[in-house]
């Protein structure tokens, strides 16, 4: 996630190191590479311009040329402009009598009908009960989709065959006050592509709602596009908030930089994987410092405090207790609960980058260890060459997959003892 970005930030940066005292020409001389890395990665050309002007405006200030740390002094610098240009975090709009209507617009293949499905269950999850109603009747396809994602994330669904979009609406607001709903998520039509029939149809559903907030649904990887999308639908329809998906998948990070800035819209979700769990508040702060490549912090803790307190205790390990295989599995397991290897370790700084365990193995590694005598999960330093044949033959596995899982586990052994973990696992509350 956003490698492109984050090398560049990372190379600006280091040119500082280099440096004694900043000078104006040092400044200048690194804001003209900043600029570059910033275009390369879909960073529009306004945004581009306003951070290399916040950032020269800070960095020319007598303090910070005095400073005996420069690389630190404009890291601190970026990493304060970068969340002013992000802005702040924006809670999603109650109303004071239930239900609370929302509507998610966006193009055919956003991952709009999906994320009715994970901002259901981000509600659910709060004690609120959710009805997803589609509006979509000319796709009979989109319908069913939204059908089967209610009952995935066991949401409430209205939908009556035969009624055009305006009876829907009507038909789906009596059946909320009767039932207790407290939030309605109206699905709309997307389309490949823009136009003024589509946007007059979303429009004219706008208005018969009257919704608290209207959101859209962007992709990430449209890169500058996803901007002129939310330009276009905030100038025809009006927009209260954007929805950032597919962010794990963007290796630039340019687009969901820009598209507060030029809209002016905040962005008050962001969709980071393919379940439903993979949901959460925008914070800027992290966002940042994911650009950065700092690791989001806040984002790992609050993870951490939705497992199970005993779950909690198998992730850490408690300073009497030895790391062996036993463990490995244990915490394994315990993490796929919290959304999986690449999920958690992506929030940690100073991972490395080559650390990786393919979420669908879990079954075959749990089929290696216990295929492993007690004395080898307690002392895997001895598993030599005869052992793994043994130990491969009697899981069905191979030599090499043996092999594998025994550098991921000593990898995540040296990983215990990095300094960035044991700080965040502190501030929660694990130790």
């Amino acid at each position: 996630m956003f490698d492109k970005i984050s090398s560049g930030i990372k190379e600006f940066l280091d040119r500082f190191g280099r440096k004694g005292l900043l000078t104006k020409k040092d400044i200048e001389d690194g804001l003209e590479f900043f600029k570059k890395i910033l275009i390369s990665s879909d960073v529009n050309i306004k945004v581009a311009k306003e951070i290399l002007r916040r950032v020269k405006k800070e960095a020319e200030k007598e303090e910070s040329l005095k400073s005996l740390v420069p690389q630190e002094q404009m890291t601190k610098i970026l990493y304060e402009e970068l969340i002013r240009i992000l802005g702040k975090t924006y809670p999603l709009k109650i109303s004071s009598i239930p239900p609370t209507e929302i509507i998610l617009f966006g193009i055919q293949g956003s991952g709009k009908t999906t994320t009715s499905g994970k901002l259901a269950l981000y509600l659910q999850r709060r004690g609120y009960r959710v009805l997803l109603v589609p509006l979509d009747l000319k796709r009979p396809g989109a319908i069913e989709q939204l059908k089967e994602i209610s009952e995935k994330v066991e949401s409430k669904f209205f939908f009556e065959e035969n009624k055009n979009v305006y009876s829907l609406i009507k038909k789906a607001k009596n059946f909320s006050k009767k039932n207790g709903i407290d939030f309605i998520i109206y699905d709309t039509p997307g389309r490949l592509h823009i136009d003024k029939e589509m946007m007059q149809e979303l429009k004219d559903i706008r208005d018969e709602i009257k919704p608290k907030e209207t959101l859209l649904v962007a992709s990430a990887l449209l890169g500058q596009g996803s901007v002129d999308i939310a330009i276009e639908f905030k100038r025809k329809v009006g927009l209260t908030g954007i929805i950032a998906t597919k962010v794990d998948g963007d290796s630039k990070g340019g687009s969901i930089l820009s598209m507060k800035f030029v809209t002016g819209v905040p962005i008050k979700f962001i969709g980071t994987g393919e379940k439903m769990e993979d949901f959460s508040e925008f914070d800027p702060e992290s966002f940042a410092g994911r650009i950065m490549g700092f690791g989001d912090i806040k984002g790992l803790i609050k993870k951490i405090e939705r497992v199970k307190e005993e779950e909690r205790e198998k992730i850490t390990l408690k300073r009497k207790e030895k790391f062996d295989l036993n463990l490995f599995l244990s915490q394994m397991e315990t993490i796929e609960k919290m959304g999986g290897f690449s999920s958690l370790l992506s929030h940690i700084p100073g991972v490395p980058a080559g650390f990786n365990v393919d979420e669908k193995e879990i079954k075959r590694m749990k089929a290696i260890v216990q295929s492993m005598t007690k004395r080898e999960r307690k002392h895997p330093e001895i598993i030599d060459g005869s052992r793994k044949r043994r130990i491969a033959m009697g899981s069905g596995t191979s030599v090499n997959e043996i092999n594998k899982l025994l550098k991921n586990f000593k990898m995540m052994k040296q990983m215990m003892g990095n300094k960035n973990l044991d700080k965040i696992i502190r501030r929660g509350g694990l130790l």
